[in-house]
């Protein structure tokens, strides 16, 4: 029971940790906003601003209570030894099961609270353009979607557990060989990411209407933005977002030979022709990212963790006796890949969490090269005054507290993103 009890303890961290943020943020909505984005808001619309997200703040509450519940259940309660009894001994039986209840069960809280999200809070501000036909349908696409893609990932996961006893005699294998089997499982992971992200991609395809951007003099402007891209964009497209929000974004699809570019119809329809340049500007700066000392900090991380687990795979008898006891602590008589790969991370939270404070903080370094990218083209006074006026719109926190971006963006705050564009113009106007 005490390691039931540490489990719980584990999971319960990352709820704190969301309430000492919105603490934090709350507090720091109270201060005057700085001189860069002062016109953001007027007293009228700040005042709207500050009621949006007070209204989110129950349903937000309400789900944050709903998951850990879950949590709870599932660790103090005989969950796991009831499904293992379900599926009949059948490992993969089980955890098709378990996959099934940890879907469907969050979303007896969570899809009421978005609804009431989507069409008591959102539409009440203007932000939301969804009807009901079109949420159920993009909730269905989301659940199933991430449904598939979560259940193969396990059973691929309890496929490698059964059979790695038998791949590694035993776990008698010399530490070379170990390596070489934890690079095989690594690789096989980075192309079912692959494979996932695709299918995300067609996910998304399923959900909007994307049309390619008609020629003209915008799309030669575009073209001639993305020339010196590292790899060639296949399409430039336009997907209707007016049919679901007032939101206005831009994004590049970056994967492995395949690059393109999508418009919000938004975008594309309410600004002018410099501020949508200005933005592609900045996403054109994305495709001619080349790695640099961040990136390689990155993947070395990643390299240690694979060193770290061929090291497990190396001393495997030690982990199998420490699974066999968690199995026992659960009431289980045969290993649940669902469970083993949830106590892992539960107790890994504290060391993943730096890892996570590190990547976002990448991110927003290549958000200012794209922004730097935007000012060399000449376009950064658009760009920010579309910043300022998407803020506006959509209601966008432009003063977070410079903790919370620091722990939790990976995108720059508007504060700060603003100071770097004016920064970058000056340093160019200099060379000038």
């Amino acid at each position: 029971m005490m390691f039931r009890i540490l489990l719980l303890g584990m999971a319960f961290l990352p709820v704190l940790y969301d309430l000492i943020c919105l603490r934090i943020t709350d507090r720091k909505r109270q201060e005057p906003l700085p001189e860069e984005v002062s016109d953001v808001y007027t007293e009228e619309r700040w005042k709207t601003f500050a009621a949006h997200k007070h209204e989110l703040r129950i349903p937000h509450y309400i789900t944050l209570g709903w998951s850990f519940l879950l949590d709870a259940v599932m660790i103090l309660s005989p969950f796991f030894a009831w499904i293992e009894r379900l599926a009949g001994g059948n490992v993969y039986t089980a955890v098709a099961i378990t996959v099934l209840l940890m879907t469907l069960l969050p979303l007896i809280v969570n899809i009421p609270a978005d609804w009431y999200c989507t069409f008591k809070i959102n539409q009440k501000y203007g932000l939301n353009k969804r009807t009901p036909k079109e949420f159920v349908k993009d909730t269905l696409i989301d659940t199933v979607g991430g449904f598939v893609l979560v259940l193969a990932l396990y059973e691929l996961a309890s496929y490698t557990l059964l059979h790695l006893d038998g791949w590694t005699n035993h776990y008698s294998v010399s530490t070379a060989r170990a390596y070489l089997l934890t690079l095989g499982i690594t690789a096989g992971l980075v192309v079912f990411l692959y494979c996932a992200a695709w299918i995300s991609w067609r996910l998304m395809r399923m959900r909007y209407v994307f049309t390619p951007l008609e020629e003209g003099e915008l799309k030669n402007s575009i073209l001639e933005l993305i020339k010196e891209s590292r790899r060639p964009v296949r399409k430039i497209e336009v997907y209707n977002e007016s049919s679901k929000s007032p939101s206005k974004n831009a994004f590049v699809l970056k994967m492995p030979f395949y690059r393109s570019i999508g418009i919000a119809d938004n975008f594309l329809n309410e600004n002018s022709r410099d501020e949508l340049l200005g933005v592609l500007a900045h996403e054109a700066g994305h495709l001619k990212h080349r790695p640099d000392i961040r990136n390689v900090l990155t993947w070395l991380i990643y390299a240690l963790m694979i060193l770290a687990a061929g090291t497990a795979i190396r001393n495997g008898s030690e982990i199998v006796h420490m699974e066999q006891a968690a199995e026992q602590a659960f009431g289980l008589s045969q290993i649940n890949p669902v469970l083993s790969l949830s106590i892992v991370f539960w107790l890994a939270e504290p060391l993943l969490f730096p890892l996570s404070v590190f990547r976002n903080y990448v991110s927003r370094c290549e958000e200012y090269e794209a922004d730097r990218n935007a000012v060399k083209e000449g376009y950064g006074e658009p760009l920010i005054r579309t910043f300022k006026e998407i803020s506006t719109d959509e209601l966008v926190d432009v003063n977070p507290a410079d903790v919370i971006e620091f722990l939790q963006y990976n995108h720059p705050g508007m504060v700060h993103r603003i100071r770097a564009i004016r920064a970058a113009m000056q340093e160019t106007e200099g060379e000038k």
